[in-house]
């Protein structure tokens, strides 16, 4: 009996050094969004990912491949080098700011719990080493994401592998734009915009509306009544009944730019307002907002709206055009806009955005119906 104990502990023992590293990804599935429906160029993008040595012993890490595949087959690949290895060894000081003031982009702590982040490409027990944002677009179809991660340990190298499904397509509910009549989008998927950047952000839209000199405001800018989306009413984009209801936060003045302000002040100035709002929590950043559940696991979400005009309670059952609030400027907004977007849970901190699949509208300088991408004039058909 002694002996045998002897031997199981050892098994134990070696099993414990000989556990992988691990790598870690806060998405379950990857979504795509369109870049091009006319030629069926979709694009994808790998928000983050975490290699942590779960084991007892260190690990080098030499090299991260992507595999993206059709029905088995490889279609594309991509390797990071040393030098991005090298990369991500020296950003770690900001990951690990970022991990703080963005927790939403890290699981909200479970890609990197119970590790640190590493000081080096030898990752010791516990220690990790994360890689952001990794972009990808092709012409076809794709359905799955492969990832490897290639490390050398005692006992020559290993290999870890992860794999997660890659998605195409649009929410289940069929929406209506969120402004009836002609708005513009400032901010959609695209790949130029900071929306696509941000996990729980990645589908989103901000919204706003041009004047007949094609600014989006007339005269200084200094005044919310000078822009022309100030006051316009948001409607519900689909039959749904309101799960949040948030009011009562001051229109934001004080995050409008100065007309004399240089740019590179301006956003000194922003950058620290911002911060100021994300330390309050995400309700801050939202401002005046209403959450609608539409049933079938989607919600839409509308944010930055004018104070004192949301018309909806919680419990309230809503129709498809059904006048929520008015657009406003409220929480994080650099001038009146309407933050949209379709998530798969109702809040924003912790759920995943859903490309929306938008009906009666019409984009008036394009020939043939397409997505709506940042920089677009959207026309409503009712």
């Amino acid at each position: 009996m002694f002996r045998t104990a002897i031997v199981m502990m050892l098994s134990l023992a070696a099993a414990a050094r000989a556990q992988a590293a691990e790598i870690r990804i806060c998405e379950r599935e990857i979504r795509t969004a369109s870049l091009s429906d006319e030629r069926g160029v979709q694009s994808a993008l790998v928000q983050g990912l975490a290699v942590v040595n779960t084991g007892q012993l260190p690990e080098k890490l030499t090299g991260i491949y992507f595999r993206l595949k059709e029905k088995d087959a490889v279609r594309d690949w991509r390797e990071l080098l040393p030098s991005d290895i090298a990369r991500a060894v020296k950003q770690a000081p900001q990951i690990g700011m970022m991990a703080q003031i963005l927790p939403s982009q890290f699981c909200n702590g479970k890609m990197l719990a119970g590790a640190k982040l590493a000081t080096s490409d030898v990752l010791g027990p516990g220690e990790a080493l994360v890689f952001m944002y990794q972009p990808f677009a092709w012409s076809g179809a794709r359905d799955q994401l492969v990832i490897t991660a290639s490390t050398e340990r005692e006992g020559g190298p290993h290999e870890s592998i992860a794999s997660l499904p890659i998605v195409s397509g649009v929410s289940k509910t069929k929406v209506l734009f969120p402004l009836a009549g002609r708005s513009f989008v400032a901010v959609a998927a695209s790949f130029h915009t900071p929306h696509r950047w941000a996990s729980i952000e990645e589908f989103a839209y901000d919204i706003a509306v041009l004047t007949g000199s094609g600014s989006t405001y007339r005269g200084t800018g200094a005044k919310l009544t000078d822009y022309a989306a100030f006051g316009k009413p948001v409607r519900a984009v689909a039959d749904g009944k309101v799960v949040t209801s948030s009011d009562g936060r001051a229109d934001n003045v004080a995050m409008l730019k100065h007309a004399d302000e240089p740019d590179e002040a301006y956003m000194t100035r922003l950058q620290e307002a911002q911060m100021a709002l994300l330390a309050k929590g995400m309700a801050s950043v939202l401002g005046n907002h209403v959450v609608i559940d539409h049933g079938n696991g989607e919600f839409s979400i509308y944010a930055h709206l004018k104070n004192g005009s949301v018309a909806v309670k919680v419990g309230d059952t809503l129709k498809a055009g059904d006048i929520i609030a008015a657009l406003g400027s409220s929480g994080n907004s650099t001038e009146p806009h309407l933050h949209f977007q379709i998530c798969d849970g109702p809040d924003i901190a912790d759920c995943r955005p859903i490309p929306a699949n938008f009906i009666e509208y019409r984009l008036p300088f394009e020939l043939a119906p397409r997505s709506i991408q940042s920089g677009d004039i959207v026309e409503t058909m009712r």
